[in-house]
């Protein structure tokens, strides 16, 4: 608070302090002369005095506690386990993203992003083919998916065997799997899609 908003102050409580010895010294009297409008002038004249106050020091305060509840942030934000991995693969620490996300996918074992991110780190910045097929054959044969995060895994792998391996037939052997373990599906259907794409000449 500055000097002039606290001089205003002491004022203003000056003469609230003031209006009410005032009023209660005499309050009596003019009770007991029927002065009744005098009562009710200084009963006006404390209640503006008081409104001053409270418009001028206590609303702004309390406006500033709101203000600081809803909008500031009480301690600072750290980025998250996905944000620091991301990170190191823009600086080109590989390695060091490999294990944030091998950490993340300890943590969260139902999530299959980070074990997605890890075979694209090796295929994509490290140019390891074989790592990448490892990392999805061992997460698609480790635990039981959900059938939405299961096929994207066997899709994601065929698709590696199919274009940067040239296998065919592994790649075939795989869209057969997905038609074997997701019948009656759309991972069916799209694996039945690619299958024909295949045996089509050109």
């Amino acid at each position: 608070m500055n000097n002039k908003k606290l001089i205003l102050l002491n004022i203003s409580i000056a003469a609230v302090a003031i209006s009410l010895w005032w009023l209660i010294s005499n309050w009596k009297t003019w009770g007991e002369n029927d002065q009744v409008g005098m009562q009710f002038v200084a009963l006006m004249g404390l209640t503006v005095v008081l409104g001053f106050f409270f418009v001028l020091f206590i609303l702004p305060s309390v406006g500033e506690r709101i203000g600081a509840f809803f909008y500031s942030a009480p301690e600072k934000i750290e980025p998250d386990a996905f944000t620091k991995a991301a990170a190191k693969v823009t600086q080109g620490d590989y390695e060091g993203a490999i294990e944030a996300y091998a950490q993340i996918a300890a943590d969260e074992p139902e999530n299959r992003f980070p074990v997605v991110e890890i075979a694209k780190i090796q295929l994509d910045h490290m140019g390891d083919v074989d790592a990448a097929i490892t990392t999805l054959e061992g997460a698609i044969e480790g635990k039981g998916w959900e059938v939405d995060d299961a096929a994207f895994l066997i899709f994601r792998l065929e698709e590696i065997y199919l274009k940067n391996k040239g296998d065919e037939t592994r790649s075939r052997e795989l869209l057969e799997l997905i038609i074997e373990r997701f019948p009656e599906t759309r991972h069916s259907a799209n694996a039945h899609h690619r299958l024909n794409e295949m045996t089509q000449p050109g």
